[in-house]
């Protein structure tokens, strides 16, 4: 399967380009590191275009949304399945607004509204005919920065547990 990943060079989509090709699979990696912005919405979907499945890693303000309709909208008409899993948060799940740890109450209420727009957008198409397979992923603490959580689980860990929950393991 050709899967597209954005966000391929660090935490989370990084171990998912991992292991995904130590398990056969081509990687179309897009991340700012390699001169790709996913703020480039067509031209980003353009270059996933031709894959199997995007993995929606990355975030930048609404990108990570804006990025998905566009996806979405170009697939939509294939008679080929196609696979989106879009990487949202369990900060998504807290019943108040609560500082994240190593961001500012500014920064966190930003976070979490960009990722909640993800999930609507995610709901809202996932309703639409269509033979695109959709996924909302909420990882929880994950060991991806310098202010993680020191009880949270590796990234590596929890791919494989991601991967194993969705058969492709």
């Amino acid at each position: 399967m050709k899967i597209a990943i954005t966000g391929h060079k660090r935490g989370i989509g990084q171990e998912f380009a991992r292991q995904l090709s130590d398990l056969g699979h081509e990687i179309v990696g897009i991340s700012r590191s390699d001169g790709e912005n996913i703020r480039r919405t067509a031209h980003t979907a353009s270059i996933i275009e031709p894959c199997d499945m995007l993995i929606n890693n990355a975030i930048s303000f609404y990108a990570q949304t804006e990025l998905l309709f566009e996806v979405w909208h170009t697939w939509q008409s294939s008679e080929e399945v196609h696979h989106i899993w879009n990487i949202s948060t369990k900060v998504c799940e807290w019943k108040d607004d609560k500082q994240i740890n190593g961001l500012t109450m500014r920064q966190s209420l930003e976070y979490r509204n960009q990722k909640m727009a993800l999930e609507l957008a995610h709901a809202q198409l996932r309703c639409q005919p269509s033979k695109i397979k959709m996924e909302l992923i909420r990882p929880g603490s994950v060991n991806t920065q310098t202010f993680s959580d020191p009880d949270s689980v590796s990234a590596d860990e929890y791919v494989s547990r991601v991967l194993t929950e969705q058969g492709l393991t």
